[in-house]
């Protein structure tokens, strides 16, 4: 097995890192990258740091796909209420857009508490859009009968929905010298060229049982 996927057959992220790492690793033009936050003079900024250099990485990989699903939070109080959240991570930076509905992710309710009929609960899509991590809530009031003491929330396989909205890969810019590209440009120590850009394409937004299952359950309380 190789240490990094690099195509479309082999996409695993560079196996060095721990799973908790690997939520800030994602593929670019440019290979896989890791989001840091800098210190010093670029205190507090977002960057990212080359981790193995692939030219057009994110090309080769194809469409995004989902590599992980965690819940935001441990716990749930049917007596407090409170947001349910969770992240879902792609292998590239993805791009999200409402206007024709906002995607959702469907949490299952498998109500072992009194009655029935409640869930999936869908939490909506919140932010996250430019990046490769997409975070998804739902408030529920204090006392609501969405859930009951003993409900076990879980994450199942192909747990998101579009909804009439769209979760793209980030588009990507070619620098070329050839002409009758969309935009002409000047770069500085390269001469005259243009960038040729190409459009957004659909993200993968099936999900395996397993991804689930690694996201463990949440069991409401009273």
């Amino acid at each position: 097995m190789p240490l990094w996927g690099n195509s479309d057959a082999v996409e695993a992220k560079p196996k060095h890192f721990t799973a908790a790492e690997k939520l800030n690793v994602y593929a670019t033009e440019k290979g896989w990258v890791k989001k840091i936050t800098g210190t010093g003079g670029r205190a507090n900024r977002i960057q990212e740091e080359v981790i193995v250099a692939i030219g057009d990485l994110g090309t080769a990989l194809n469409l995004a796909d989902i590599t992980a699903i965690d819940w935001n939070i441990d716990s749930f109080d049917k007596s407090d209420g409170g947001t349910l959240s969770a992240t879902v991570t792609f292998n590239e930076p993805v791009e999200v857009a409402t206007d024709g509905g906002t995607p959702h992710l469907a949490v299952t309710n498998g109500n072992q508490g009194s009655g029935s009929g409640r869930g999936p609960h869908n939490l909506l899509y919140a932010s996250g859009s430019g990046t490769n991590r997409l975070t998804f809530e739902l408030a529920i009031a204090a006392a609501n009968g969405a859930t009951n003491a003993s409900d076990v929330l879980s994450i199942a396989a192909n747990c998101l929905a579009l909804n009439s909205g769209t979760i793209n890969e980030m588009s990507t810019e070619h620098f070329t010298l050839e002409s009758g590209a969309d935009e002409f440009i000047r770069l500085e120590g390269v001469g005259v060229g243009y960038i040729n850009q190409e459009s957004n394409t659909a993200s993968t937004i099936t999900s395996s049982s397993a991804i689930g299952t690694a996201a463990g359950s949440i069991t409401v309380t009273a």
